[in-house]
């Protein structure tokens, strides 16, 4: 009977290790692919003046000078 329960925890300790490893892999690289994806969108996400005149125009428009544009992004 001792023999049974140290083999079963055994085999819980190196489920749980395992478990514990293959999640931190996913969540080490899902981070990695999360920057190095950023860092290239970043270098194209250029507004135009244009387009941010036209969008002030339209802020302005709509809520009648009342409304701020603190950021704008590119999707």
């Amino acid at each position: 009977m001792d023999g049974e329960l140290s083999t079963a925890l055994s085999l819980l300790a190196i489920g749980m290790i395992t478990v514990f490893i293959v999640l931190l892999l996913v969540v080490l690289t899902g981070n990695i692919l999360i920057r190095v994806v950023n860092r290239l969108s970043l270098s194209e996400d250029h507004i135009s003046a244009a387009k941010v005149a036209a969008i002030s125009g339209a802020v302005e428009a709509f809520t009648q000078g009342r409304g701020k544009i603190t950021k704008i992004e590119k999707d």
